[in-house]
């Protein structure tokens, strides 16, 4: 009886306990070098200072091609380091959340030519949604926070206001 139940839990995979956060992290920093070659850091941060330069506009003013490169190169100068960090720090909080498999599949597809354009296309992505965003929160924002500060302040919340 004894070698069936051996033979049993040798043919069962081994559970991710058995993997390490070493391991994890690893994979994780992989992952994040690979996803970081194609991945565009100045076409995200450019998509950062835009509303800004949309509500310039929107307020009448012009800028000079000189004063929108001073922009542009400030919010480079600013965030490209910050950023880059932040990104390669993602590893432990992902050796954290994912197992050694989910690292290893992700760090595997953006190795293969969809997932290396999947990467080059995100600023594309962000770029696109962030008006959408935008308009969002300022929609809402009025109607929301009169509620979170009465939460705040332990008072009944003021009923919801319809949303158009």
């Amino acid at each position: 009886m004894k070698p069936f139940v051996l033979a049993i839990m040798l043919a069962l995979p081994l559970p991710a306990m058995a993997e390490t956060r070493e391991d994890r992290v690893a994979a994780a920093a992989e992952y994040i070098e690979l996803a970081l070659d194609g991945f565009d850091m100045t076409a995200i941060i450019e998509t950062m200072y835009q509303p800004i330069l949309q509500q310039v506009a929107a307020g009448g003013q012009s800028l000079t091609d000189a004063q929108v490169a001073q922009i542009r190169q400030l919010y480079l100068d600013t965030f490209t380091e910050p950023m880059t960090t932040l990104m390669r720090d993602q590893a432990g909080i992902m050796a954290d959340m994912m197992t050694l498999a989910e690292i290893t599949a992700l760090r595997d597809f953006y190795a293969t030519p969809e997932g290396k354009s999947v990467m080059a296309k995100l600023p594309q992505l962000t770029a696109a949604q962030q008006p959408g965003m935008i308009a969002l929160i300022n929609d809402t924002m009025e109607s929301l926070m009169p509620q979170v500060l009465g939460i705040i302040n332990g008072e009944a919340p003021p009923a919801p206001t319809a949303q158009p």
